[in-house]
């Protein structure tokens, strides 16, 4: 900000002037640039670089003659080589050197004496490379870089006490973002009654009494003949299922009845949390942050020819507490949901937009904080008729998790194909010395077992046998020429 002080006392550059703003100065954006941005920026064509190309040399010939020889070092330099840079490279992201300068910097930084630098490096290298290696044979209680707390970390909820162990809304790993922070609220009755709700019907352990209440609903309700089912399951199924859990005297659904109870009003509001491997925050809590932690996604149960998730933004993460013995709490987001209809498409691209000013109009904001991933969105550089009013939606991975595929261990047998074995890796199985031929043996395949019969092995032993005495019996008619690859030790003893 100094330097473009003494340009407006010095040079007569108004665009390079600072602009005062609330007291504050502000630096002017470039009037040119490289790729296409908002507003009235000017977008630099080949022509215009290469007329750049030509009168930087005549700019830095004229400042020669204003500032002495030493102001002129390879910085100075270096702005003549710029616009043929541009020409042939484009924009500087796809092209820069940070990252093989970070790595350079890092090597640097290892250097301890300056007079055998190479080995000094080769050292340092080394004994990262052994302390690595030496650190897989240390105990588990030691931290190393191999079992050091991942980011976002989220640790398991055990609970303490044998009548909610067994219900998977309560030990789904979390973690707050900040450990004291939080603030305790009151839910209204409506609030109340749909994040009940919600959790009862996205609890797995309570999904066959779901199937049940879906067939009888139609008979205790028929004076609602025309509601849908999935609005009798609103607006009815907590109170019907804690009346079937609580009447019931058998020990094996003990467990529920501490779902099956309302649970308490009094819930604690957080500005963020760590699950399934993203840290979230509200709305209110990212705004003045440079990223973006607020974007949610939740899958959709029913999928169209292009896209049925729901996207969203985090408005608030609450603690549901269950009145029980041990840890029973069950972690809930609220959210603003956007239309999944209209304010969602697939582009040519087969890329995910939003529309930001289309929101969902159902009063159902709420949803587990196992169900969702997060989710960042982004406007499009260029404004066009066909991207003014919609947002780009970057999917995210969390870090260290990696979605595998199940293996195909199936190997279909082909005539052309000659008899050789194919094995997975988790297929594979050794032999001892002690096995012989007439033992039976076991192949594993997809976890089970599966005996083959003993004289089809002896049959395949035997015709083994034999293609190796013909191969041996080919190999001795055979002269082979081996005195360019032994070492002096070798022709001494074949000699004699």
């Amino acid at each position: 900000m100094k330097a473009r002080k003494d340009i407006e006392l010095i040079c007569d550059r108004p665009l390079l002037n600072p602009i005062p703003k609330n007291g504050k100065l502000y630096k002017q954006d470039g009037a040119y640039t490289l790729k296409r941005k908002e507003g009235n920026n000017e977008v630099h064509k080949v022509y215009d670089l290469n007329d750049m190309k030509d009168t930087i040399i005549q700019i830095v010939c004229k400042l020669e003659k204003i500032f002495p020889p030493s102001f002129f070092d390879s910085m100075e330099h270096l702005i003549i080589h710029l616009a043929h840079e541009a020409i042939l490279g484009g924009p500087v992201q796809y092209r820069w050197m940070y990252l093989y300068e970070r790595k350079l910097g890092s090597i640097k930084r290892t250097i301890r004496n300056k007079a055998r630098i190479e080995g000094s490096i080769v050292e340092s290298y080394l004994v990262n490379e052994l302390a690595n290696y030496c650190s897989l044979y240390f105990k588990s209680t030691i931290e190393t870089r191999h079992n050091r707390e991942p980011r976002n970390f989220a640790p398991e909820h055990l609970s303490f006490s044998s009548i909610d162990s067994r219900l998977s809304v309560f030990v789904f790993p979390s973690q707050r973002l900040f450990a004291k922070g939080g603030t305790r609220r009151l839910m209204d009755d409506q609030e109340l009654h749909k994040v009940h709700t919600y959790i009862l019907l996205n609890c797995v352990e309570v999904h066959p009494y779901v199937y049940m209440f879906d067939e009888v609903a139609r008979e205790e309700y028929s004076n609602e003949p025309n509601e849908p089912l999935q609005s009798l399951r609103d607006r009815y199924f907590a109170d019907w299922f804690q009346k079937h859990v609580m009447m019931e005297s058998d020990e094996s659904t003990s467990h529920l009845k501490v779902i099956a109870r309302r649970p308490s009003r009094h819930v604690k509001s957080h500005k963020g949390y760590f699950v399934n491997g993203y840290k979230f925050h509200t709305q209110r809590h990212n705004d003045g942050h440079i990223t973006n932690n607020c974007g949610v996604c939740v899958r959709g149960t029913a999928y169209n020819d292009e896209e049925s998730d729901y996207y969203g933004l985090l408005d608030e993460v609450l603690e549901v507490d269950y009145l029980g013995s041990g840890r029973c709490i069950v972690v809930v987001f609220k959210c603003t949901w956007f239309d999944n209809v209209r304010g969602v498409k697939v582009n040519k691209n087969k890329l995910v937009d939003i529309k930001p000013k289309s929101r969902l109009q159902i009063n159902d904001p709420f949803v587990l904080a196992s169900q969702v991933e997060q989710v960042y969105y982004t406007p499009y550089p260029a404004v066009t008729k066909d991207t003014k009013d919609w947002w780009a939606v970057i999917k995210t991975k969390p870090r260290g998790i990696y979605e595998v595929s199940k293996s195909v261990s199936e190997v279909f047998e082909d005539e052309k194909m000659e008899d050789e074995h194919f094995f997975q890796i988790d297929e594979r199985f050794e032999y001892t010395n002690e096995v012989s031929n007439n033992e039976r043996m076991l192949l594993v395949t997809d976890g089970e077992f599966r005996e083959s019969d003993t004289d089809t092995i002896e049959e395949r032993t035997q015709e083994e046998e034999e293609e190796f005495q013909e191969f041996e019996d080919t190999e001795d008619d055979e002269e082979v020429d081996l005195s360019g690859h032994c070492s002096d030790s070798d022709e001494d003893e074949l000699d004699s």
